[in-house]
């Protein structure tokens, strides 16, 4: 593969996880593979845009999925990610020639302050 189209490929994959909710999504499938009602309950999202995120993952080629009868369960593709060998890391995924490393922590990462200043200002805007 050519530098640019592997560059493209790398790209992609960074921009499929740079997102608060999917690093969110990315620390719970960490500890393991998990049906799309479950991970919008951990992540405390609506079911609609959990799947959205998901979807957005796999097919930038981060998740991989399987039918169990009617739930659909997801996981980190293996060849992408690394469970934690130490307490203090849940994995690494390597995407491309960058790694991101998931440290395990008592609860997953807080939702990015500015989207809780945007819901505010449109709660507020609203009265």
């Amino acid at each position: 593969m050519t530098e640019f189209a592997e560059a493209r490929k790398v790209a992609a994959l960074l921009a499929a996880v740079a997102e608060p909710t999917r690093l969110r999504v990315l620390w719970q499938l960490a500890k393991g593979p998990e049906h799309v009602g479950n991970l919008a309950e951990l992540v405390k999202i609506k079911m609609v845009n959990m799947s959205h995120h998901l979807g957005v993952m796999r097919q930038a080629g981060v998740l991989e999925d399987e039918k169990d009868g009617r739930r659909v369960i997801y996981r980190l593709r293996p060849d992408i990610f690394t469970p934690g060998t130490t307490p203090d890391v849940l994995g690494v995924l390597m995407l491309g020639s960058f790694r991101v490393v998931l440290r395990a922590k008592p609860e997953a990462p807080p939702v990015s302050p500015t989207a809780a200043v945007a819901k505010t200002r449109r709660k507020t805007a609203k009265k």
